[in-house]
């Protein structure tokens, strides 16, 4: 990868994909649930930017809203991508 297309990279939004079933069920949050999960798919977005492989799926739990997130990135297409959202606990 040349210099000028690595510091392209850097520069791109990362972007969030939502796959059907997480669709279904943002569907049925809160808005204060929805704004939650809005933040903490930035936040991991954000941190993936440091990372350059793809990785297999990961869970997260958003604390306070009982919710945990199946995601999987890629760092070298800016993507994130929410798999699945299950209400926890």
């Amino acid at each position: 990868m040349s210099q000028s297309s690595a510091r392209n990279r850097l520069l791109l939004p990362y972007r969030v994909h939502y796959a059907p079933p997480a669709w279904r069920e943002v569907g049925r949050m809160s808005a204060e649930a929805f704004e939650a999960l809005q933040d903490t798919l930035a936040r991991l977005a954000e941190r993936s930017r440091n990372q350059d492989s793809v990785a297999g799926p990961a869970r997260y739990q958003v604390e306070g809203h009982g919710l945990e997130l199946l995601y999987e990135r890629d760092p070298r297409a800016s993507t994130l991508t929410l798999l699945a959202v299950t209400r926890v606990g």
